[in-house]
């Protein structure tokens, strides 16, 4: 090689060297941290239950929950000896760039067409898998409407839930990352 390449192969091989060291500030977003096309690790979520101001602590239990884009998939179990009614106030799912969706619901008895003023019921010593997903304004899920959510998210449902007389107002907030 003539004396003029080696210096331009090395030059070259310097320059990249030093975009990579310097975190690739110089580089476009794009190049540097480049989307795969799969994820590589499960979707991780966290579940928490805020009891509204003077409530006491939720009357059921969140015993399961799976994330994927835009729904979420929880169990619910009722450790009561009656049976206790889950009404669904309203919820948003809320994505990182903070575009908000309306939400629907489906599953679980007693809960119809995923409307999300129909109750849930959770029998005694019971289990309830209800499917919570995002919705565009016409009320069609995310997915199939073709518009792609994915993670990081959060996922707000207000409910209230009634046993034996008494009712507990608070907050379910899943977040998914």
């Amino acid at each position: 090689m003539s004396d003029g390449v080696w210096r331009r192969v090395a030059g070259a091989g310097g320059l990249a060297a030093l975009l990579l060291l310097s975190g690739c500030q110089f580089l476009p977003a794009e190049l540097r941290k480049p989307k795969l096309p799969f994820r590589m690790s499960p979707l991780k979520h966290e579940v928490t239950l805020q009891p509204a101001p003077g409530m006491g602590p939720a009357p059921f239990k969140v015993d399961q929950a799976q994330a994927s884009p835009a729904e979420v998939k929880l169990t619910f179990s009722n450790p009561a000896t009656s049976a206790i009614q889950v009404l669904w106030a309203e919820g948003t799912f809320i994505t990182a760039d903070s575009i908000t969706y309306s939400i629907g619901v489906k599953g679980g008895p007693g809960q119809k067409g995923g409307a999300v003023s129909d109750p849930t019921t959770i029998e005694p010593k019971a289990l309830v898998q209800v499917i919570v997903i995002a919705l565009t304004k016409d009320g069609r899920p995310v997915g199939a409407a073709g518009k792609p959510m994915e993670p990081p998210y959060r996922v707000g449902l207000k409910l209230t839930v009634e046993t034996s007389g008494e009712k507990w107002k608070g907050t379910l907030w899943i977040f998914v990352s």
